[in-house]
């Protein structure tokens, strides 16, 4: 008896392991994924608005910090408003380019559009995760 009930208890592994993934089920991990990049976004901007306002006012920034370097600190502010940018620009473009509606695909092809595009909006993830965190790094020693 036991043995009858490892093997159905196994069956239904297998039988649900093997079941193919509805589309709907990877686009919505997408969206959710998309929904808590959008949240890193405010800071993200944030950051950059801050950032280019001790560029606009390197003077400003001098006579708070008497000892910073302002030249080297216009390169390095300048680098770090880049970076965020960047990171900005490539969600943007991301969003611009993900289309939620496969219609004409079948569900594998539209599983497969929708894994890929998680991976995509995972390494988006990262790079804003990695870019706010230099930023507010860079941003601290400046009280900001």
């Amino acid at each position: 008896m036991k043995r009858f009930l490892l093997l159905l208890a196994i069956t239904a592994v297998v039988a649900a392991c093997s079941q193919p993934v509805n589309y709907k089920t990877e686009r919505d991990k997408v969206m959710k994924f998309h929904d808590v990049v959008m949240e890193d976004h405010g800071k993200l901007i944030d950051n950059q608005m801050k950032l280019d306002s001790m560029l606009k006012d390197l003077p400003g920034l001098k006579q708070k910090f008497p000892a910073i370097d302002t030249t080297k600190e216009k390169v390095v502010l300048q680098i770090s408003l880049e970076s965020l940018k960047r990171a900005e620009t490539l969600m943007n473009d991301w969003m611009h380019q993900f289309e939620p509606d496969v219609t004409g695909k079948s569900n594998e092809e539209a599983v497969k559009y929708f894994k890929a595009e998680r991976i995509k909006i995972a390494k988006i993830d990262s790079l804003y995760k990695g870019q706010i965190k230099a930023s507010n790094q860079y941003l601290v020693q400046f009280r900001k």
